[in-house]
């Protein structure tokens, strides 16, 4: 019976398969392949950091664009990245045209590259921000035959192959060692054989591996050959009594060990309690300032006016507070204005507000007189009142 033999791994990677589309016409050239060299599982790098490999595999279904011939020793294109164009047999079209432009005249260069190369655009529209590509023909040496044919010329022949490139605006860059990016692939040695044993930590446990090693190795020099079963009993065991015996949570040596030293955080450290709250420590109160009964902290005396302002009695403020709204009801009834009025009530607060706003800096401190009162008051009163346009 024989062996199935291993599937050869692929020569080339095909990146497009399409056709060229036309300015001026319907027709389209197809038949057009383009693709590149794999040697290897390994050369993947190299066609992610091929721009024209990946701007043609984005191409994929769609067709290319004609833009016309242009001389390939004018315009700059991309170093030599082995992108290959290929011609199917059955495009007749196609073959004729890239025939009629490659191979009427002979290829003079020094480079053996042909004169005249087709510009293709890969979006319709012609976008500048899009680079363009050469097609080109460039000869090379043939490859050896079993049947060479038969030729006169003693030179070796050479094959004419179908290049692609990337126009640049410029002159091409010089190639410079690109840095590991953070994302590229880690290169991984595999290990060198799969079938060795992995060594057992022995970390953790309560017994010693080596020891029963060595106790198996005496065993077999004085009693010879210890069962394998006794081992296995042995180890089976031991995980037994530590699974059995497993620390309480909070209570363990390694819990403990991980716990601060409560010696050097001192005595008043209060370290793992659950409702522990974080405290200010309040502020003694400086003594001289005049202000006993007052609470303070850090940022000063706590009071809902400032401290430059001396604060009074509520009985006084009370007091004045009724004697200016007795004053005001007396002092507009005197002028007509009563409670059964219609403007008495904006009247009366409009008043009010007036003069207790014009005393407010003795309204909390002392019981205000009442003539002063009724000063300010008569004041307000015959402003909205007796001079108020009519």
């Amino acid at each position: 019976m024989s062996t199935p033999s291993k599937a050869t791994a692929p020569s080339h990677r095909l990146l497009y398969r399409g056709s060229l589309s036309l300015s001026d016409s319907y027709l389209q050239l197809d038949g057009l392949s383009f693709s590149t060299k794999v040697n290897d599982i390994h050369s993947s790098p190299a066609l992610l950091n091929n721009p024209l490999a990946l701007m043609l595999e984005s191409m994929r279904g769609r067709p290319l664009h004609h833009l016309g011939t242009v001389k390939v020793k004018e315009t700059w294109v991309d170093p030599p990245g082995d992108i290959l164009v290929d011609i199917h047999p059955d495009a007749a079209l196609t073959r004729i045209y890239f025939e009629n432009i490659f191979c009427l005249s002979p290829v003079t260069s020094a480079n053996s590259r042909t004169e005249y190369g087709v510009r293709v655009s890969l979006t319709e529209n012609n976008d500048p921000d899009t680079p363009d590509l050469l097609i080109y023909g460039e000869l090379r040496d043939a490859p050896a035959s079993s049947d060479p044919l038969p030729s006169t010329s003693s030179t070796t022949p050479k094959t004419l192959h179908l290049l692609a490139a990337r126009i640049l605006p410029g002159p091409p860059p010089t190639p410079t060692f690109r840095m590991p990016r953070p994302d590229d692939p880690t290169p991984r040695r595999p290990p060198p054989t799969f079938s060795a044993k992995r060594k057992r930590d022995g970390a953790g446990l309560p017994f010693d591996l080596t020891s029963t090693s060595k106790r198996a190795k005496g065993d077999e020099k004085g009693k010879g050959k210890a069962s394998a079963k006794d081992g296995e009993d042995a180890v089976r065991k031991a995980a037994a009594e530590v699974m059995l015996r497993m620390p309480k949570p909070g209570r363990n040596g390694a819990a403990s060990s991980s716990m601060p030293n409560m010696k050097a955080l001192g005595k008043d450290a209060r370290v793992g309690v659950k409702k522990d709250v974080f405290k200010v420590p309040s502020v003694p109160v400086r003594s001289g300032s005049g202000r006993a009964g007052q609470e303070s902290d850090v940022f000063g005396v706590v009071s809902g006016e400032p401290p430059d302002v001396p604060m009074g009695d509520d009985g006084v403020h009370k007091k004045n507070k009724m004697a200016v709204k007795q004053a005001v009801t007396k002092t507009l009834a005197k002028h007509g204005i009563t409670k059964t009025h219609e403007e008495f009530h904006e009247m009366y607060l409009t008043c009010y507000q007036g003069a207790s706003f014009a005393m407010r800096r003795r309204m909390k401190i002392a019981t205000i007189d009442a003539p002063t009162i009724a000063r300010f008051v008569e004041a307000h009163v015959q402003l909205y009142v007796v001079d108020a346009p009519s």
